[in-house]
């Protein structure tokens, strides 16, 4: 077990490095409202699918969030450039919906 780095979620991804042994560029993904339920739920089920994320406060988010709890102006999610399509493409799923059994 690696114990060498102290984190809140022991199963968040690595952040792909490049050819040049640097991190990757980070992209935007997209802008959402800052909340548990928006930002916060699609990071995790972007970890899930192994691709990692992170959240960045424009203007002065940051503020908002220490001081209201969340920003007013929103969240913008930020994941690997190779990854982004991928991540879209996660975004934009339609969920599968399985008929119901019938109950005799």
């Amino acid at each position: 077990m690696d114990n060498s780095r102290w984190a809140f979620a022991p199963d968040t991804p690595d952040w792909p490095i490049d050819a040049q042994g640097e991190k990757e560029k980070a992209v935007l993904l997209t802008s959402t409202f800052d909340s548990t339920a928006d930002a916060d739920m699609l990071i995790s089920l972007l970890a899930a699918y192994r691709i990692p994320c992170f959240k960045y406060y424009d203007l002065d988010g940051g503020a908002g969030k220490g001081i209201n709890g969340f920003s007013g102006y929103g969240a913008s999610l930020y994941v690997p450039a190779s990854l982004l399509e991928d991540a879209k493409e996660i975004l934009e799923a339609q969920p599968v919906e399985e008929p119901e059994a019938s109950q005799e």
